[in-house]
């Protein structure tokens, strides 16, 4: 019972997270699940199973907003090079990795904070597209946070809130989607992980009713100051986690 209520609250508030700044939630259930979970790769999957749960609500909603187009070659990258490090090199991640992803985040958050806008940087480049889109697949496949590289690229190039909002929606529904279908012969998913997944479901609506409040609440700048903040979260994550 104790997991139970555990698990509600942590999949209200990573739901919540995401429902404002767009991402985050597995960085922020992953910060606690695999404490109440049997083995960190049933930690991974049922985050992975509630994330892509969350993006589908949100989706739901806002079907009509995706901005289809700004998120394939970002993808498309993810997926190619998420599934070569899950297949061959998810053992290769190591703490100094780690820890230099985390300060690469933070450094990258703080320079939009104070410097966007005085200095030209195009999200435009295609190149840029892809490697932004391997970086994720990377992080995603070997620490569970594929999150910062595509809401970099997504926060910048697309202006409407609300096209922001479904679009990266979009994006994580079908990179757990994806992600599924890759763990799916591993030890990731147990008979148990169903009557979970529908705990967190419950938490899952209560994240998302206060989050969609807030989210209406903040205007542009107040936004991407709100993504970047969270940025900044994830990289003091991944170096102290």
């Amino acid at each position: 019972m104790v997991v139970y209520i555990l698990l509600f609250l942590l999949a209200a508030c990573a739901s919540f997270v995401q429902r404002v700044t767009g991402f985050g939630f597995g960085i922020f259930i992953m910060m606690f699940l695999p404490y109440i979970m049997p083995s960190y790769n049933e930690a991974v999957a049922l985050s992975g199973l509630l994330s892509g749960t969350t993006a589908f609500l949100i989706i739901i909603r806002k079907l009509r907003y995706i901005c289809w187009r700004r998120m394939f070659l970002i993808l498309l990258a993810n997926i190619a090079v998420s599934y070569f490090v899950i297949m061959h090199m998810s053992s290769a991640g190591g703490d100094f990795l780690r820890h230099c992803l985390g300060i690469a985040l933070i450094l990258v958050a703080l320079y939009f904070i104070f410097v966007e806008g005085r200095l030209k940087f195009s999200f435009e480049s295609r190149w840029l597209q892809l490697s932004l889109g391997a970086i994720s697949g990377i992080m995603g496949a070997m620490f569970a946070m594929p999150g910062p590289p595509v809401v970099l690229y997504g926060v910048n190039v697309i202006e409407d809130k609300e096209k922001y909002m479904a679009t990266m929606q979009a994006f994580w529904l079908l990179f757990n989607m994806f992600y599924l279908l890759f763990r799916s012969s591993g030890s990731y998913y147990t008979s148990a992980t169903p009557q979970l997944w529908l705990v967190g479901l419950a938490g899952l609506s209560v994240g998302l009713f206060f989050g969609a409040k807030c989210f209406n609440a903040l205007d542009r700048k107040m936004f991407k100051r709100a993504v970047y903040l969270f940025m900044i979260v994830s990289g003091i994550v991944a170096l102290f986690g």
